[in-house]
């Protein structure tokens, strides 16, 4: 009988990467060296991180699309349009940023956006340096996970209430996170970082993106858009729940 898959949550933050398994949490400052801390191995793994994977040539993609209105009301805010290929490699500020975006046909990249483009980089590089990861890494967004997961595991998405980084949303998604999770995992790797590099938030999305792993694993996720479309590199430009 072949081995359960090794599920892993990754998320982006200002330490590096955060990535959440069943065991625990741990921290990196890049990608691929907390994966190989962790033991992941392409073959038995499945990681769910919040980063986009698959870059437009041109335009928006049509993933980030139906995020928003899957999310609906405050939370599709949350999703905002990849940026092309073009410039999440070729700018190297805000202003070079948008205006390489809009010659192809994109909108203007935000402050927000733009802050994510090293660690864009980082994971594009490593499935085009890496391919084995591209059949076990997939591209998760924590608002949506949470929305599943707030749902009961039904097909309907429960979008949360309430930002995450507001006191009633915080307090929201760590209910659903401690009935799951022992308390003291997260107790660990809070102790262990300082909140200028792991903000609370972070956790909390690194978990969310856990169970997307697990939906995942157990062929039990949804994909945007159903029939996703590929980019250059031949990565698939879709979100699984």
């Amino acid at each position: 009988m072949a081995a359960e898959p090794r599920v892993i949550g990754v998320d982006g933050c200002r330490a590096g990467w955060i990535a959440a398994t069943p065991a625990g949490l741990a921290v990196g400052p890049t990608l691929a060296g907390l994966l190989d801390t962790l033991g992941a191995d392409p073959a038995r793994s499945v990681v769910a991180v919040d980063m986009p994977i698959g870059l437009p040539v041109c335009g928006s993609r049509d993933c980030d699309r139906v995020a928003r209105e899957q999310l609906g009301g405050p939370r599709r805010a949350s999703v905002f349009d990849t940026p092309t290929r073009a410039a999440v490699h070729g700018a190297a500020s805000q202003a070079e940023a948008t205006r390489i975006n809009r010659a192809h046909g994109g909108a203007g990249v935000s402050a927000q956006a733009y802050n994510l483009f090293d660690k864009l980089r980082e994971v594009d590089r490593l499935l085009h340096d890496d391919p084995r990861w591209r059949a076990s890494m997939v591209e998760a967004h924590p608002e949506l996970s949470f929305a599943a997961w707030n749902g009961g595991e039904s097909t309907r998405l429960q979008p949360m209430p309430h930002p995450k980084t507001a006191a009633l949303g915080a307090f929201d998604r760590l209910t659903l996170v401690l009935a799951r999770h022992d308390r003291r995992l997260l107790e660990a790797v809070r102790a262990a970082h300082p909140r200028k590099a792991l903000a609370d938030d972070d956790i909390a999305d690194a978990l969310a993106c856990l169970f997307t792993a697990e939906r995942v694993a157990a062929g039990r996720h949804q994909v945007l858009p159903g029939r996703p479309a590929y980019d250059t590199e031949g990565l698939p430009m879709r979100i699984c729940i």
